[in-house]
């Protein structure tokens, strides 16, 4: 297995990771519970989980209005793509 395939697992793997954290977010949020912390949806963006967290952003409907979110998602799909394809 080369370098590239696990950064793409890694990706992968956080990814799907991010995108339930945000749909778990945005149930607690219609039922007002208890939410996941804003600081955890953007660490698991950064840690590799920007694009399920962008796809979650736009299929949840779920803090597209917030601008450090756009930011850390951006920054984050933008350091992974080229994690993944500069190694």
């Amino acid at each position: 297995m080369t370098v590239q395939q696990v950064v793409l697992i890694w990706i992968t793997i956080t990814s799907v990771v991010a995108f339930l954290n945000f749909g778990w977010d945005k149930g607690r949020a219609k039922k007002n519970r208890n939410r996941v912390p804003e600081r955890v949806l953007l660490a698991w963006s950064m840690v590799g989980g920007a694009p399920g967290a962008v796809l979650a952003m736009f299929a949840f409907r779920h803090k597209i209005r917030k601008p450090s979110f756009w930011v850390v998602e951006i920054a984050g799909c933008c350091l992974w793509a080229w994690t993944a394809f500069s190694v």
